[in-house]
């Protein structure tokens, strides 16, 4: 069976960063052997904007460790531009956008950006299926990807120490 291919937005990257357990538990090695989590370009330049990076800049190099980056689709990216009069209004971003057009072939898009769900909703595709790290743990819970002994219930918010979030 082929991993699930899970895009991960900014936000989600913020909240691992922050020592939120859900995301952190994203990052562990059980999580990382049944998905393979990705980026793009545009979610690495808005990491590199974060106080936390400019302050550990190595953290770059070790999110890149545990990510694939993706290029842009871009055939969906054009789709998406004749879609912008759609979406203008509920994205504030044309970063969206491109990330949307990264994640357009994922399974799964983690974000807890209610606009860039609400915007991919317009783009009429079966995939990604957009859900917040919590509901993406559920899936694999539910689905039997991980082994019973390492459950990812429970996990909402915690204060890790940002060396032993990586």
């Amino acid at each position: 069976m082929e991993k699930p291919l899970v895009f991960l937005d900014t936000d989600v990257l913020i909240s691992y960063l922050r020592g939120d357990l859900a995301s952190v538990h994203l990052f562990d090695r059980e999580i990382l052997d049944c998905v393979c989590l990705a980026i793009n370009a545009i979610v690495l330049q808005e990491l590199l904007f974060l106080a936390e990076v400019r302050n550990h800049p190595e953290i770059v190099d070790r999110i890149q460790e545990k990510v694939t980056i993706l290029d842009f689709d871009l055939v969906k990216l054009d789709k998406y531009w004749q879609n912008a009069r759609d979406i203008r209004n509920i994205l504030a971003d044309s970063n969206d956008v491109l990330i949307l057009s990264s994640a357009a072939n994922c399974d799964y898009l983690v974000t807890y950006d209610q606009k860039l769900k609400k915007a991919s909703s317009y783009l009429s595709n079966s995939k990604p299926i957009v859900v917040t790290t919590e509901q993406l743990l559920e899936v694999i819970d539910q689905e039997n990807i991980v082994p019973s002994s390492l459950s990812c219930q429970g996990y909402k918010s915690s204060i890790f120490p940002l060396n032993k979030v990586i």
